[in-house]
């Protein structure tokens, strides 16, 4: 059974503004946050002093003031608001690896199968509500079966608010028929109506209520919202990022300060889900390690592999550069470490000659390496469909895995002549006298630095891949040749087009050295 929290934060972009500038927010004035749209500048947020005179979110400001003349005015920030609501809800991630935002002053915390961590769902709640109010929130908050229900709890029933499996009818029908998230105009017709209460609408037939409104899809939405928060009807929930495979945490009562404690905590963590990872047959991929502060900020480590693995020794040793970076701040009080992306675990067979190179050792090598210099600066070679030469190939990241979708099919194996072992990245132009129009070069001047032929083996013919360049500039046909010079030294070289009137010139490049 699911189980949700839903956090409604009421005075959000007033205390979210108190908390980023102290003085912004007076406490004997009264004070709202408006912003300009179509109708005017109307208030979006008040302060508690201002609330207590009886000033209301939506008003116009004209009409506010004409009320209360001392009040003041700022302008509101919801880009602000939102971003600082994101950092809290993935600070939030200590409670449930699954989160994201509900409306402009809320979220909501799948706690599906955590609650015993905090012992007991009850505790989870507490925990929860007293550290946001230590962070000067107001906080009301409600864990339930639904979406919906925690929605309606959170907001319309005393906080905490806990309704255990199984009683959802109960908690949810004295509440007011606002709470099942309708528009202001549905609301207004069901009270007209006499449907004051959630409750009310249990016993009535589907049938009559429909018969009692105009809009059918307001009919609709009615019995929409209520079988969402009964759980007769599914509501799909977006989280803010792709849950984690398996993730393993723990808290803390008193927070960790200094390096030593953290990294033994995460030590035991790492086995903890490496135990879990080999239970499942998985090794890990992606694995983050998600420090969560006293003060609610959150710190990552994050580390990649080349190939999935759950040996205890190695992600640590991926995971302690990072830690050395990382500011405990106040002091972290949970840690979480989650495995994002993993593969099955499948046998390999080892060395047979003694002293030969264990791919497990190459394999943690480029681990170390990618994570130490970046992902995108330990790359691997892999083919490409394509028979011109600085096209057959593409680096791609050592830890990705390879794009078989490159070539869009499979490379078939042929017969190719000798390539260099060193490929340069562009063709480099060369000044070159050939003893006839298109034979191989004679002489070579390449760097300023002009060398003698005295051997040459080729052409072998290379055709432009016409239709990659349909829309653009043709290229020209190559004859590529090997050349010796005579200090022995190995060139592959090619000459682009023909000596035939009315065509370009032929140019010719150097392209690689053999060994």
């Amino acid at each position: 059974m699911r189980r949700i929290v839903s956090v409604w934060l009421p005075l959000w972009p007033i205390e979210r503004l108190r908390r980023a500038a102290k003085n912004a927010v007076p406490e004997a004035a009264c004070l709202a946050l408006v912003e300009a749209g179509s109708h005017g500048i109307r208030i979006t947020a008040v302060n508690a002093k201002a609330a207590h005179e009886g000033v209301r979110i939506g008003q116009s400001l004209a009409d506010a003031r004409a009320a209360l003349p001392t009040l003041t005015s700022r302008l509101a920030e919801p880009e602000r608001d939102h971003r600082a609501l994101l950092k809290l809800a993935r600070w939030c991630g200590r409670y449930g690896p699954s989160r994201n935002l509900e409306g402009a002053d809320g979220l909501w915390i799948d706690v599906t199968g955590v609650a015993h961590l905090f012992g007991g769902e009850e505790h989870l709640l507490q925990d929860l509500c007293a550290r946001l109010s230590g962070f000067k929130l107001t906080v009301r908050a409600a864990l339930a079966e639904t979406p919906g229900a925690a929605h309606a709890l959170a907001r319309f029933a005393p906080s905490p608010a806990l309704a255990p499996e199984g009683t959802i009818r109960s908690h949810l029908a004295p509440l007011p028929v606002e709470a099942l998230r309708l528009s202001p105009a549905t609301v207004l017709l069901l009270r007209r109506l006499g449907l004051r209460r959630i409750g009310d609408l249990f016993s009535l037939p589907r049938a009559a209520l429909k018969r009692r409104f105009r809009s059918a899809e307001a009919a609709d939405a009615v019995l929409r919202r209520l079988d969402q928060a009964l759980g007769l009807a599914s509501e799909p929930l977006a989280p803010l990022i792709e849950p984690p495979a398996l993730i393993v945490q723990r808290a803390f009562a008193e927070p960790l300060i200094s390096s030593a404690p953290i990294e033994q905590e995460t030590v035991r963590l790492t086995e903890e889900l490496c135990a879990g990872l080999k239970a499942r047959d998985l090794g890990v991929r992606h694995l983050v390690l998600s420090l969560y502060r006293a003060d609610g900020t959150v710190a990552e480590a994050s580390a990649g592999l080349s190939f999935a693995s759950r040996t205890p020794a190695h992600l640590m040793d991926l995971l302690r550069e990072k830690l050395a970076a990382i500011d405990a701040g106040f002091g972290i009080d949970a840690l979480a470490l989650a495995a994002l992306r993993v593969e099955t675990c499948s046998a390999k067979q080892n060395a047979l000659t003694p002293g030969a190179a264990s791919p497990a050792g190459m394999s943690a090598l480029i681990d170390r390496l990618s994570n130490r210099l970046g992902k995108e600066r330990v790359v691997r070679i892999e083919p490409r469909a394509s028979h011109i030469p600085e096209r057959a190939q593409v680096g791609i990241p050592a830890l990705d895995h390879p794009d078989r979708s490159i070539g869009k099919a499979a490379l078939a194996p042929r017969a190719l002549p000798q390539r260099p072992a060193f490929l340069l990245p562009h063709p480099e132009p060369i000044g070159v006298t050939a003893e006839v129009p298109e034979g191989p070069p004679a002489r070579v001047t390449w760097r300023r630095v002009e060398r003698r032929i005295v051997r040459a083996q080729g052409p072998e013919r290379i055709a432009p891949e016409w239709w990659r360049e349909v829309a653009g500039k043709q290229s020209r046909t190559r004859d590529y040749y090997r050349i010796e010079d005579e200090g022995g030294a190995t060139y592959w070289v090619f000459r682009e087009g023909f000596y035939r009137g009315g065509e370009d010139a032929p140019a010719w490049f150097l392209h690689g050295l053999f060994g």
